[in-house]
C-alpha cells in the first residue's frame, strides 16, 4: 500500500528538518506559498525540538491526526486527556508573534469537534488562553508518544 503522501519523515540535525514528501506546494491568495497540511508539519517539528541530535523519525499524519482527535471526543473527555497547561519555559501565547494563535485557527478549520469542545468550555469553565495551553500540551503529549515511540522501537539502543 501507498503510505508515501501520509508519511512526512523528519531529520532533527542542526536544527534542519525536510518532510521528505515531493509535491507541487500550494498558493494561498493572502500569504503565498502554504503547507499543504498546515499546522501538521510545525506542530510536530514543536514536538521535536528537544531531540536529540542527528536523530530521524517518522511520522504519519494520518494516525497523528486520529491520536488528536481522541483529546476532544467531548468536553469530559478533553478535561481528563488535557489536565495540564504547557510549562511557562514554553514560550506559550496566543498572541501574533507566536505560531500558537495561528495554530490553534488551523485546528479550528480542521476539527468540528474541537470547535465544540472549545464552545462548551470558553469561556464559562475556562478562558481561551488556558483551553489551548491545555489542548498543545495534550497534542504534544500524543504527537511525541507517536513519534518517539516509533523511533524508541526502531532503535531500541538509541544508536
Amino acid at each position: 500500500p501507498e503510505a508515501a503522501p501520509l508519511l512526512g519523515v523528519c531529520a532533527r540535525r542542526m536544527g534542519g528538518a525536510s518532510s521528505g514528501v515531493k509535491r507541487e506546494p500550494d498558493l494561498d491568495e493572502e500569504f503565498g506559498l502554504q503547507d499543504d497540511v498546515f499546522p501538521w508539519f510545525h506542530i510536530v517539528q514543536w514536538c521535536a525540538e528537544d531531540a536529540q541530535a542527528n536523530m530521524v523519525f517518522r511520522w504519519d499524519l494520518s494516525r497523528i491526526q486520529d491520536a488528536a482527535e481522541t483529546l476532544t471526543l467531548d468536553a469530559d473527555t478533553f478535561m481528563k486527556r488535557c489536565p495540564e497547561e504547557l510549562p511557562s519555559s514554553s514560550g506559550f501565547s496566543l498572541e501574533d508573534d507566536k505560531a500558537f494563535g495561528e495554530w490553534a485557527e488551523a485546528l479550528l478549520q480542521w476539527s468540528s469537534a474541537l470547535r465544540q469542545v472549545r464552545y462548551r468550555l470558553v469561556p464559562g469553565r475556562i478562558k481561551e488562553e488556558a483551553f489551548w495551553s491545555r489542548y498543545f500540551a495534550g497534542l504534544r503529549a500524543v504527537v511525541r508518544r507517536d513519534v518517539f515511540g516509533q523511533a524508541e522501537e526502531a532503535d531500541p539502543d538509541g544508536l
